[in-house]
């Protein structure tokens, strides 16, 4: 037989496992971040040269995942254009 003693032992265990398992992105992960910063930092100031040489080729490399993301309804049956077609001939 389980008293109330029991029961609201078997609670506090699963409530301070909930604590530990729910913490934060950034309280987890904060040196990650830190790091990061730091070397994102670098690159900027150091290196504004070698960033700015590479964005025409970062726009050229945009252009595949554009055509991927933007035209995803176009093929197979995205867009019926008979049926605005027919509509535009019944109306006149």
């Amino acid at each position: 037989m389980t008293t109330n003693k029991d029961i609201s032992t078997d609670q506090d265990d699963d409530n301070m496992s909930n604590s530990v398992t729910n913490k934060s992105f950034f309280s987890r992960n904060w040196p990650t971040i830190l790091i990061l910063g730091v070397v994102g930092f670098y690159l900027v100031t150091e290196h504004t040269a070698h960033l700015l040489g590479i964005l025409p080729w970062l726009i050229l490399l945009a252009c595949p995942f554009i055509h991927i993301f933007m035209h995803r309804g176009h093929g197979h049956g995205g867009h019926d254009h008979s049926q605005h077609h027919q509509k535009e001939v019944k109306d006149e």
